[in-house]
């Protein structure tokens, strides 16, 4: 409880309790690996890059009778320890596992008459992220007015030339698109020095 009387959870309050007694990297060090030890997984960070490993189970003996054997489902381990398994046939299903590869084992395992077979290799480098693309360079506020006042504007119905809301199904998209670039039209034939 805080001093306040306001509840706070036992991860808050872990953390909170560590910050007083380390650093931050320390604390969020302690805060994983207390997240690794509680609930088996591991805590990714999005600029850890991990990739999720695909696999494949494979059974070479039907115990329950039900799945058959051969490739009898697919699964991803994902990058925090978890897994997630779609079953393959008539009658499929997924399932997650909080503790992923020792969990998929253990239940679907059937003491080693079905193994898990990957398909992708850990430690294997992420994709390439595509370049983000450039932020536009900030349109001047005159320019950024003449858009706001194009895009006020009213545009008539290409059905019956109303301005005002009308009963035609027609789209007036055309018609504030035409609008926009009419606006446009004399900051786009200029430079960028002349326009601001």
């Amino acid at each position: 409880m805080t001093t306040d009387d306001t509840p706070i959870s036992a991860v808050e309050a872990l953390i909170a309790f560590a910050r007083r007694v380390v650093d931050d990297e320390a604390a969020r060090a302690l805060i994983d690996e207390v997240t690794r030890e509680l609930t088996g997984r591991t805590v990714v960070r999005p600029d850890q890059h991990l990739v999720p490993l695909r696999f494949t189970l494979r059974r070479r003996l039907d115990v329950s009778g039900l799945s058959g054997v051969g490739d009898v489902a697919d699964g991803v381990l994902w990058p925090d320890g978890t897994a997630s398994v779609r079953w393959r046939g008539e009658h499929p299903s997924a399932v997650f596992w909080d503790r992923g590869r020792v969990s998929v084992e253990f239940v679907h395992g059937h003491q080693g008459a079905s193994e898990i077979e990957f398909t992708d290799q850990d430690g294997e480098a992420p994709a390439p992220l595509d370049e983000p693309a450039l932020a536009p360079a900030a349109a001047p506020l005159a320019l950024r007015r003449v858009v706001e006042i194009a895009l006020n504007k009213p545009v008539p119905c290409p059905d019956c030339r109303r301005t005002l809301p009308c009963r035609c199904v027609a789209k007036r998209t055309d018609g504030r698109i035409d609008s926009v670039l009419s606006a446009l039209a004399p900051w786009l034939t200029t430079r960028n020095e002349d326009a601001a």
